[in-house]
């Protein structure tokens, strides 16, 4: 019996190794860890496709490593990942769900590679994405996204038009029902169509900073006249005293 439980702990003494081994792996060697492998910094360094880092890795820097392909496997346990710098390798392709793992990623940059096209599934699992740079790519095409808003409460100001201004100016989004959608906020736009007013929306605002710029302005130029006036008017009273003066020692 005693036999069979010291089998049965070293069992179970076996696996924690293995799975300590799997989960706490050390900072790569060849790579700069900081606060604890949480930052791991391996730019400029030409890295092996066996590559391991620290599941608690949040900022890792991969720029300038040789990369000729996207690191989907080492990123796929790499779920706490904020971070994530590939820029200037030279990477072709983004893989099918290369990101689906990464849903706390917050910066991706991949600019300065030779990528030449988007599929559709690029952003599968980058639910928190707030920053991505594909700049100095080959990128010639990329699957539409299309946008659904309809039927939200929008308060249809000057922020607003800016926004959708953006989103306009993005040739692959596409904002469907765009021109079904209706203001709810401010009242007197109440079931206005968004479409119908939002050239219009920061009008009220540039009216108000026009009108602001001319009072400025106006009031400038009076203190400028009034300034000159005054300087002119103390200029004559000194002529006049002094033609003055001229007389009465003459005579």
């Amino acid at each position: 019996m005693k036999q069979k439980m010291h089998i049965h702990y070293l069992f179970w003494i076996w696996i924690l190794f293995f799975a300590s081994a799997e989960f706490l792996q050390p900072c790569p060697k060849v790579c700069l860890c900081k606060e604890g492998a949480r930052s791991v910094n391996c730019s400029g360094v030409s890295l092996s496709g066996s590559l391991i880092f620290p599941p608690e890795t949040e900022h890792l820097d991969l720029s300038s490593s040789g990369l000729s392909a996207m690191p989907s496997l080492v990123l796929r346990s790499l779920w706490k990942l904020q971070v994530l710098l590939l820029c200037r390798n030279n990477i072709a392709e983004v893989g099918r769900g290369a990101f689906r793992s990464l849903e706390r990623l917050q910066k991706l940059d991949i600019s300065g590679n030779v990528i030449t096209v988007l599929g559709s599934s690029f952003s599968a699992g980058l639910s928190s994405l707030l920053e991505l740079s594909l700049s100095h790519n080959r990128i010639r095409t990329t699957a539409g996204t299309h946008i659904l808003l309809s039927n939200n409460p929008w308060f249809c100001d000057c922020d607003l038009q800016r926004v959708f201004s953006k989103l306009h100016s993005v040739w692959w989004l596409v904002l469907d029902h765009y021109e079904n959608m209706t203001c709810t906020e401010p009242a007197v736009l109440r079931n206005v169509l968004l479409a119908a007013v939002d050239t219009q929306l920061c009008a009220a605002e540039t009216e108000t900073v026009l009108v602001i710029t001319f009072t400025v302005f106006v009031t400038i130029v009076a203190a400028i006249v009034l300034a000159e006036w005054n300087r002119r008017r103390r200029t004559g009273k000194h002529w006049s005293e002094d033609i003055e003066l001229s007389y009465s020692i003459h005579g």
